[in-house]
């Protein structure tokens, strides 16, 4: 004979939140306070307090990267004084669990070892941490002697046959830049998959630009020629008011995927939710070399599209999501053998115009 049983266990499956690391900066600066301590930091920071009430490199980045930003940005500050190894201080704040989306590096590099050594620490930090990051380095603006054209010239060095599709190199030639453009990829009125360029994101607001040894403006024919360059620079457009940036140029090989940040910031995102749902999938069996256990796959696997896919509707209009909707080849799953699954996702950005024609003719 048998008695009556039941027993009741909530179901693990892997469908809840993670943590967001989008938009989480982290900046290291030359700054006289408390050098070498990893600060939380936000738009409500008091930056005197945190790093000294002197004027420093740090405090100019972050004060341009709250007034570009929004009031719910939010990372992480680093100072150091001269000459201090600012590839430690990352190991450091990576030890320390600190997981950045951005670092941005204020004190300006000089020479090209340097740019190729922080596209080799983001790889270290990715094999090492399994961690997305991508770095954003100053360089240098006028010395008091250069001339725009002369400077232009000194620069191009600093980038000329680098590689690095996880870094891109801002000259200050504001002097504030490099933390305007991080405050605007971190504004929550825009995505990840938004270009600093997009103009409905309003002008800038940074520093007087200066004038050159010759007294000449700053103007676009310089920040062209340094954006030909793969540096990343402010843009104006003449009888339009304001200051706006161009793109954020990544030191990608020539025909790469991720010349430009906006790219790279989609499929990073994807990487980080797909490697989350996939280690909830270690050895489970409903994951397995049969039509439903490929279905099951796709499912879980493919969710994190769907929810990057999500458009709102604003109105009459339509504000896209992240990126396209996926489609049925969009994920698929092979296995090599009874152990190893291989998958491959595609992802695909939508689409914005950065140079548009347009033409007028008379209708009679």
């Amino acid at each position: 004979m048998a008695q009556g049983k039941v027993s009741v266990a909530a179901m693990q499956t892997g469908s809840g939140a993670t943590k967001e690391v989008e938009r989480t900066s982290l900046v290291i600066g030359a700054a006289p306070a408390n050098n070498g301590v990893i600060q939380a930091i936000n738009a409500q920071s008091d930056f005197d307090t945190l790093f000294g009430d002197a004027d420093s490199p740090l405090k100019t980045q972050l004060k341009a990267w709250q007034r570009n930003g929004d009031d719910l940005v939010s990372g992480y500050a680093i100072s150091h004084g001269a000459g201090e190894n600012i590839l430690a201080l990352i190991d450091k704040a990576m030890e320390q669990d600190i997981s950045p989306e951005i670092i941005v590096i204020c004190t300006p590099v000089t020479g090209k070892a340097e740019v190729e050594a922080y596209q080799a620490k983001n790889l270290e930090i990715l094999n090492k941490y399994a961690r997305y990051v991508r770095t954003l380095v100053a360089a240098p603006g006028l010395d008091g002697t250069q001339t725009w054209s002369e400077l232009v010239t000194a620069l191009n060095p600093l980038v000329d046959g680098v590689v690095g599709d996880r870094v891109a190199v801002v000259p200050l030639l504001i002097g504030d830049e490099l933390g305007g453009v991080l405050g605007r990829l971190c504004k929550r009125s825009v995505t990840i998959a938004d270009s600093p360029m997009r103009t409905q994101t309003g002008a800038m607001s940074l520093m007087l630009a200066p004038e050159d040894s010759a007294g000449e403006p700053l103007t676009n024919a310089t920040t062209a020629a340094l954006d030909a360059l793969r540096f990343s620079c402010v843009q104006f457009y003449p009888d339009f008011d304001g200051t706006y940036f161009g793109d954020v140029n990544m030191l990608d090989a020539e025909g790469g995927d991720f010349q430009q940040i906006e790219i790279g910031r989609v499929v990073d995102m994807a990487a980080r939710q797909v490697r989350i749902k996939a280690i909830y999938e270690i050895k489970n069996r409903q994951l397995n070399n049969s039509p439903t256990g490929i279905a099951y796959g796709k499912r879980k696997l493919g969710k994190p599209l769907l929810d990057m896919s999500k458009s709102v509707n604003i109105g009459a209009d339509k504000f896209p999501g992240l990126i396209d909707a996926p489609k049925d080849d969009s994920i698929s799953l092979t296995f090599m053998d009874e152990k190893h699954l291989h998958v491959v996702l595609k992802v695909k950005p939508i689409d914005s115009p950065s140079t548009i024609t347009v033409g007028i003719m008379l209708d009679r």
